[in-house]
């Protein structure tokens, strides 16, 4: 029987278990970001100031109560593909009811971005954790109290700035940044177009629904008024 995975134990041991992501590697293979277009996430390269509430949120307001949080903290997730992030976004649900809120976009840093790599074998466990803190069924209060020690105790002699993981639906790359939206942009095509597209409709819907042959998830629209992103969005 596995061990459970425990909370940290602060502070962190030093473990220098890195991974960059440069802007060569951006320019020649943009990142995918899935998000719900509302006053929380302005933009394809938005960070999101509400949490927490994914796995890696670094948020400080209170697990059962998040908000904007009042330290400006902020998180961006990202997958190496479109199947991918729908995994992460749209995994738990089991199906990806799109409103007319939610898009796509392809993000590239404009610098390096270190990171801390959970993807390396041996380094959830230079930390005290476990391999089930990137890609288990754990408790989403406990992964964000690793989170914010990773992010607070920084164990690496390089400044970390988010965690390259697995991703828990898919078993593929996925990266959580923190606090860096000054740098990092929304890629364009080779006619300067954003790589920006809603998923409801169009050209974006087309990709999604080709993406979502691989997860199992099935896609259904919905309305606004039926969307609990858009809910959550309106409340003050």
């Amino acid at each position: 029987m596995a061990k459970p995975l425990d909370p940290p134990a602060r502070p962190l041991p030093a473990a220098n278990h890195l991974w960059t992501w440069t802007p060569a590697d951006g320019a020649a293979a943009p990142w995918y970001r899935i998000y719900h277009h509302d006053r929380f996430t302005s933009g394809g390269a938005a960070f999101k100031p509400y949490g927490p509430s994914g796995r890696f949120d670094h948020h400080t307001p209170s697990f059962t109560d998040p908000s904007i949080d009042p330290d400006g903290r902020s998180v961006l997730y990202l997958g190496i593909d479109l199947a991918t992030c729908a995994g992460e976004v749209f995994g738990e649900a089991g199906v990806a009811a799109l409103c007319s809120k939610w898009r796509a976009a392809q993000v590239r840093p404009l610098r390096e971005i270190v990171t801390f790599d959970l993807d390396e074998p041996g380094a959830a466990m230079a930390i005290g954790a476990l391999p089930a803190l990137a890609s288990g069924n754990e408790n989403r209060e406990l992964t964000q109290q690793w989170a914010r020690a990773i992010y607070e105790d920084q164990p690496a002699a390089t400044k970390i700035e988010g965690i390259h993981y697995r991703s828990a639906y898919r078993g593929d790359r996925a990266l959580a940044l923190w606090d860096c939206s000054d740098d990092v942009e929304v890629a364009v095509d080779r006619h300067n177009r954003l790589l920006d597209l809603p998923l409801d409709h169009g050209r974006g819907r087309a990709l999604m629904l080709k993406a979502l042959e691989s997860t199992g998830i099935p896609l259904t629209s919905i309305p606004d008024a039926d969307c609990v992103a858009c809910r959550r969005a309106s409340k003050t």
